[in-house]
């Protein structure tokens, strides 16, 4: 009984040894979003003005009284059509990039050759590497009572990835089996 007992420990600790040294690693990549940062800017200071020489019109064009087939410059229609462009306010949505470094939208509002506002958004994407270490070697260790026949048996045994064997004694013999993890 004494020297099931050492050999009963010393298959213990072996196949806790066996199994802590023989481990499969794997790496597990996650794409994790941050927070997003909004900001709005208002008040530009333009770093270089240019004179772009002359004025450029939005030209409107009427047809001629006495040439009916030769069009002629509408002179207060193409400074109207100019002036209404001058003043009008344009509005641009673009997503500059949404990649696995994050997402950048930007809106911006532009009034008399101006810009008026550029509102942004940027949600960052960071990527994140996890090292997965999965046991080759499983050991395991089992007791179990038999009610009728007031059977005790201890035993143990070891899993390779998802088949397992195992070996009980009981006191009237040896049981051997094999399993399967699910």
């Amino acid at each position: 009984m004494k020297t099931l007992i050492i050999c009963g420990v010393i298959c213990l600790l072996l196949g806790f040894f066996v199994g802590r040294f023989t481990m499969k690693e794997g790496e597990r990549t996650t794409y994790v979003k941050g927070e997003t940062i909004r900001d709005t800017i208002t008040c530009f200071i333009p770093d270089t003005v240019r004179l772009s020489g002359e004025v450029r019109y939005k030209y409107r064009y009427k047809t001629d009284t006495v040439y009916r087939d030769v069009p002629t410059v509408d002179r207060e229609g193409t400074l109207k059509s100019t002036i209404e462009d001058w003043n009008l306010i344009r509005d641009y949505k673009r997503t500059l990039f949404d990649n696995e470094s994050g997402k950048l939208a930007v809106e911006l509002s532009v009034q008399y050759n101006e810009l008026k506002h550029l509102t942004y958004a940027y949600t960052p994407v960071r990527e994140r590497v996890m090292i997965v270490k999965k046991s080759v070697w499983v050991p395991f260790v089992s007791a179990s009572f038999y009610t009728e026949g007031h059977d005790l048996s201890f035993g143990g045994g070891c899993f390779y990835h998802d088949l397992g064997f195992r070996i009980e004694y009981k006191f009237d013999g040896f049981n051997v089996g094999l399993m399967y993890k699910f």
